[in-house]
């Protein structure tokens, strides 16, 4: 069954945020997870959203592991467990980090993620890797792909629908250079950090991961002890992809096609295993990719489309609270942080010159407003009361958490990216490119078909409650996907 009309009713479609929602069904206004990190004003300190410093790393070179610490809420995982004094298995796995803790939930019997030559894990799970795992990292495997050759899949002029293959605001990073084919070693003659960097940048880190979930399923008997397990996957090379030579690439086509085939692969494996008539599998992703905006303008070149500056903004603001206000005294800058879209003004600043949040606030919005590549800006204040209009604002509200928010928030315009480099894309904003995902069903119980109807990301978690008869994940926001069932 595909849902072709599947959209995340947040804003700021990150990598955190999205996998957040997928297996809880609620958006950051109830879990927290506004973005990949944030302001904390108390500690005054950037918190990553799955760190962890009183965990440490299991089979990896050391420091802190992480957790789902920062995770308010429960997911699908962790109500199973609770549903049968935990008997059922829940794993997750991925090439980050974030993925794999965020999917797994607080109760998950491991989340693993790849590190260099390793999958590892985190004293959070357990204090020693399984030697299943042991065995798998000390097999080479990822050092194998050393100096392989990532090439077209297909005959190259089935690549013609995406354009060029050799476009200059794609990167060139890792020694893969623009075009095909693409040499993964890192550009060095031995393995070293840049070939791991190169590796997780190509589609062979994905089969990897098919293979790790493979053994996973062997070795820890996955839905073959008489109850319901689950199995998370996140194949984050299409993510990295995307960012090196965005959604119109011939990369971006070939991964894809080659991800249709390691899942291929992976589900007759299942079925050789399990059975997939004992399966049911959903398929989704975190977040789509901006367009490369040059390429955009190659086509039109009267076309709103560019790369925005955090730096530029962060003046404008400190050149217009300046104007406003006065000069600061003892304070340095008015602007703590700016992490993303979201703007922390400095507390002590705001003490020291008698001014309230709620005016500094308003001051700055009227600011960035008049900014190029900016579509809305929203105050903490606004926010706080829910005081919005429309679809986007609704979608501000969802990325927003009192205790986690900036004083500013704000939405770029379309096609405009955020992005120190002049080479390569991002993703994080309301806009459908970035918003629009798949969401494919299979399984017994539910009926095929193609449906047109608008669904979000946050229906998968309680859908799935129901077909698993469990309780629904804690505050979940999304709806159950009736026409999907028998």
């Amino acid at each position: 069954a595909s849902f072709v009309n599947c959209q995340y009713l947040h804003s700021v479609n990150k990598t955190g945020p999205a996998h957040a929602v997928i297996m809880s069904g609620t958006y950051a206004n109830v879990n927290g997870i506004i973005s990949n990190e944030w302001y904390d004003v108390e500690t005054n300190k950037v918190v990553q959203e799955v760190a962890d410093a009183t965990t440490t790393l299991i089979g990896g070179g050391g420091g802190a592991g992480g957790s789902p610490k920062n995770f308010i809420g429960t997911t699908v995982g962790d109500q199973l467990k609770e549903s049968n004094a935990g008997h059922s298995k829940v794993i997750s796995i991925a090439g980050k980090v974030r993925t794999a803790i965020l999917m797994g939930g607080k109760l998950a019997d491991a989340a693993y993620w790849n590190v260099d030559s390793s999958f590892v894990t985190s004293s959070y799970y357990m204090d020693d890797l399984p030697e299943w795992v042991k065995n798998f990292n000390a097999s080479g495997k990822m050092n194998s792909y050393f100096g392989k050759v990532w090439e077209h899949v297909l005959p190259e002029n089935e690549y013609a629908i995406q354009g060029a293959d050799d476009v200059d605001a794609e990167m060139a990073e890792h020694g893969m250079g623009r075009t095909f084919p693409h040499q993964v070693d890192g550009g060095k003659s031995g393995i070293s950090a840049s070939y791991f960097e190169a590796f997780t940048h190509s589609p062979f880190a994905s089969e990897v991961l098919a293979e790790f979930a493979m053994q996973a399923i062997i070795q820890e008997q996955l839905g073959q002890r008489g109850v319901t397990d689950i199995l998370c996957l996140g194949f984050s090379a299409n993510d990295k992809i995307g960012h090196e030579y965005g959604p119109n690439s011939h990369e971006v086509m070939d991964i894809t096609i080659r991800t249709d085939r390691i899942l291929e692969k992976l589900f007759n494996f299942i079925d050789q295993k399990v059975g997939l008539q004992n399966c049911t599998i959903l398929s989704t992703s975190d977040h789509g990719v901006a367009p490369l905006p040059e390429v955009l303008s190659a086509h039109n070149n009267n076309l709103q489309a560019g790369r925005v500056k955090a730096r530029v903004f962060e003046t404008a603001v400190e050149q217009a609270l300046t104007r406003e206000f006065g000069p600061l005294q003892t304070s340095k800058a008015w602007i703590i942080k700016h992490i993303y879209t979201n703007i922390y003004l400095n507390p002590r600043a705001l003490r020291e010159n008698g001014i309230t949040s709620s005016a500094a606030e308003q001051v700055v919005k009227d600011t960035l407003q008049q900014m190029s590549g900016i579509h809305a800006v929203y105050t903490y204040t606004q926010l706080e009361a829910g005081n919005v209009s429309g679809n986007l604002g609704r979608k501000a509200l969802h990325s927003f958490h009192p205790l986690r928010s900036g004083n500013i928030f704000y939405q770029l315009k379309p096609y405009y990216i955020m992005r120190k480099e002049n080479t390569g894309t991002t993703h994080g904003e309301p806009w459908s490119y970035d918003a629009h995902v798949p969401m494919l069903w299979y399984g017994v119980g539910l009926k095929p078909g193609t449906y047109y109807t608008s669904v979000s990301v946050a229906d998968i978690a309680p859908t799935l409650s129901v077909i698993l008869k469990i309780e629904f994940p804690a505050g979940v926001q999304g709806s159950v996907l009736h026409e999907l069932l028998k």
